[in-house]
């Protein structure tokens, strides 16, 4: 049985390269033949691509976003090289690169089933409005299969509806990882998805520390993830205190005090390796990002969860807190350092992802196989 699987598998971002490893993980230890459909559209060729977004600013008139990204620019090239290095080594794909659906589609007789997911491959702002992560390039209807896609949005534009009610009503199977999402499907569609697992939790906290970096930490240290420049601000208004511990920074938006400040290190350039060893060894992880707080809750660390304000985006993280009863972990204008500080039933939350594990698993095979 042989598996194309399609997501966003080749960008210098830490939720996407972690989910890609665990799902191809994953499915090669239940004994399938999978690989990466190494795709790669004009949009997300930009995506990371910092001389685009340079010219991009200067012809917009955005000489401070374009003087940002140039100054960034070393930074990112040394993150890329570890994610590169990372893919290399644990991610396999196809050597041909494909840029459209008509390329794509040389390679119907290759796999006995299509798999995209999990990540934001239905999010139009994300996937450049390309049909190919609804998998139109997919001849027969029963090969197509998603597992734990994402809208990371409340509905779908307009313009966009015809199209995406078209090719998800043409699936075999259909499965994601937030309620909303089944939403969207069921007005476009009428059919009922399933809800599973992002990737990254069907493996164990012991399955993610074979590949963490061997580095030893020597101090103690927060970690925080962030997206948005107030963030961080917005979480020590809680008053909560370092308390001799170090200020480990991820975020865009660091500034040239972070590099010099005694208390933080900024950590812009790990490897996903790194990131993984950084959570697992993290007294508390602080983060916007969904993926940062799915491998806290694997590696059973305390975190505080910070919504960004969009109903679309917040729901990815939303929709685990609630199944996982671990709500009470958002931050809010009322979180005091007692809320943060209190205790997590690690042994509650690891039953209930046992459960969702299992019906994961359950319907993945059942679209396989069944």
């Amino acid at each position: 049985m042989k598996l194309g699987l399609l997501t966003f598998h080749n960008t210098a971002n830490y939720g996407a390269a972690l989910q890609a490893y665990a799902f191809e993980k994953f499915l090669t230890d239940k004994g399938y033949d999978c690989e990466y459909i190494n795709y790669v559209n004009k949009a997300r060729a930009r995506g990371y691509n910092m001389t685009w977004h340079i010219v991009n600013s200067i012809k917009h008139g955005r000489v401070k976003s374009a003087m940002t990204y140039l100054l960034g620019s070393p930074f990112l090239m040394l993150r890329k090289y570890r994610f590169n290095k990372f893919y290399a080594k644990y991610v396999r794909a196809t050597v041909k690169v494909y840029h459209t659906s008509a390329e794509a589609r040389e390679l119907n007789p290759v796999y006995d089933f299509f798999i995209v997911g999990s990540d934001q491959v239905w999010n139009p702002r994300h996937n450049g409005n390309d049909m190919a992560y609804l998998l139109d390039f997919v001849k027969e209807n029963r090969k197509r299969i998603s597992f734990s896609s994402s809208f990371g949005m409340a509905k779908i534009e307009e313009k966009h509806r015809e199209a995406y009610k078209k090719h998800l009503s043409s699936f075999h199977a259909l499965a994601v990882r937030e309620r909303i999402g089944c939403d969207i499907i069921r007005e476009l569609t009428g059919r009922d998805p399933q809800l599973v697992l992002d990737p990254v939790m069907l493996l164990t906290k012991e399955q993610w520390m074979q590949v963490v970096s061997k580095r030893r930490y020597k101090e103690r240290f927060i970690f925080t993830y962030t997206n948005r420049n107030s963030q961080i601000a917005d979480f020590f208004k809680t008053g909560y205190q370092l308390e001799g511990r170090k200020h480990y920074i991820l975020s865009r938006y660091t500034q040239p005090f972070d590099f010099f400040n005694p208390k933080s290190k900024v950590k812009y350039c790990m490897s996903p390796q790194e990131f993984v060893s950084v959570v697992a060894n993290s007294e508390l992880v602080v983060s916007a990002s969904f993926h940062c707080l799915v491998m806290s809750i694997v590696m059973n660390r305390p975190f505080v969860a910070i919504m960004a304000g969009d109903k679309g985006k917040d729901e990815r993280l939303m929709n685990i807190l609630r199944i996982l009863d671990l709500e009470n972990r958002v931050l809010s204008p009322t979180m005091t350092k007692a809320d943060i500080d209190a205790p997590i039933d690690w042994d509650s939350v690891n039953k209930k992802i046992e459960q969702l594990k299992a019906s994961s698993v359950e319907y993945l095979e059942e679209a396989i196989n069944g």
